[in-house]
């Protein structure tokens, strides 16, 4: 009676509703238990009128058929009905598991002798995994009916067999390295582990050239590397020009040097004026200093149209012009200043431009008036 696989009773002509009829027996699987099982609400007869339904004539055939119940369902609901007068008895020969270690004894919701109800009611058969060991369990589940002269009018098929799916209730696949499974299922790892069984080591920093963390915070390291992350190198060449060997043979060499050993220049001229080497043919300069190879001095904010900057802030002025920034002009003023004073009979004028450009002598020279 208690037929427990969705595969097989999706095989099942479906009908709307079980309608009993006076005088019989009757059991269905209602349409809101039917959803889960097959996907879809339809009431299910496996009792009509006191006769099992087709389906289960030829249990064998249809138990080929049959998958495991699965993960999700952990107990199947059946409803029956007795109707008119008579009296129908039932009695629960087996509720028995063929693999303990997985799921224990199927359970019912009611004593395992007793009278078919004339209200509908509801029979809930359960499948107690057991949580311990992951697997597909058997079970069998014997029921027979019988009538008021106890006669047996109904049983289950003769060997029917039936298959669970059990999957750790607890944490699937247990907790490792001193783990503790808690509520959610999900394993708790101690300090150092982790992972779904905390099956994993943790080691901080990581072990680096595949160096294989055995332990928290313990690397086992390949030939050629030591540390406590195997981050060292048992090198066997010398690395110069403040290179670090990181590997066998090879070095981790500083900005603008190349080579095994970092004995190359990346610049094929020397950077000048205390510039260092940081690319290929790329100076990085000092203050004061810049172009490719740091040979240009830098003056700010500049010399203008008439100097040349020589050095570091430092301007050259074309003849004719002087100051910090050859922005100022030999002229009239500076002549004006140069003339003797005291000569009041000699007329006081403006010399012509002309006659300031060949006067252009620097203010140390000597003039004789």
């Amino acid at each position: 009676l208690a037929r427990s696989s969705p595969a097989c009773l999706g095989c099942l002509p479906p009908v709307r509703s079980a309608q009993p009829h006076e005088g019989s027996l009757y059991m269905w699987i209602d349409a809101h238990q039917a959803r889960v099982l097959i996907g879809f609400e339809e009431d299910i007869l496996i009792v009509s009128e006191g006769k099992m339904a087709p389906f289960t004539h030829d249990f064998r055939k249809a138990q080929q058929r049959m998958p495991a119940i699965p993960v999700n369902i952990h107990s199947m609901n059946f409803t029956w009905q007795a109707t008119g007068r008579a009296e129908y008895f039932y009695e629960f020969l087996s509720l028995r598991s063929l693999d303990k270690g997985i799921m224990a004894d199927p359970t019912v919701n009611i004593p395992p002798l007793g009278t078919v109800p004339h209200q509908a009611s509801v029979v809930q058969v359960g499948f107690p995994c057991l949580g311990k060991q992951d697997g597909v369990a058997a079970f069998e589940v014997t029921v027979i009916i019988m009538n008021s002269e106890g006669n047996i009018i109904l049983q289950t098929p003769q060997n029917a067999i039936f298959f669970k799916t059990c999957q750790q209730a607890e944490c699937p696949g247990g907790c490792r390295n001193g783990g503790v499974c808690n509520e959610r299922h999900v394993c708790e790892c101690p300090d150092g582990f982790y992972g779904p069984h905390c099956e994993k080591a943790l080691c901080m920093p990581h072990c680096m050239n595949g160096g294989l963390c055995v332990m928290p915070g313990f690397c086992i390291c390949p030939p050629d590397f030591y540390g406590i992350n195997c981050d060292k190198a048992n090198c066997s060449v010398t690395c110069f020009n403040g290179g670090t060997c990181f590997y066998p043979g090879k070095c981790i060499c500083p900005a603008g040097l190349e080579g095994d050993q970092c004995e190359i220049s990346k610049c094929h001229q020397p950077c000048r004026n205390g510039g260092k080497c940081t690319g290929k043919n790329k100076c990085k300069c000092p203050k004061g200093y810049q172009g490719d190879l740091c040979s240009k001095p830098v003056c700010e904010p500049g010399c203008g149209l008439y100097g040349a900057c020589i050095e570091p802030n430092t301007c050259q002025c074309q003849e004719g012009w002087h100051g910090r920034y050859c922005n100022k002009r030999y002229g009239v003023n500076l002549l004006n200043a140069l003339r003797p004073t005291g000569t009041k009979h000699r007329q006081q004028h403006t010399p012509s431009p002309k006659w300031a450009e060949e006067r252009q002598a620097p203010p140390e020279s000597n003039y004789i008036w």
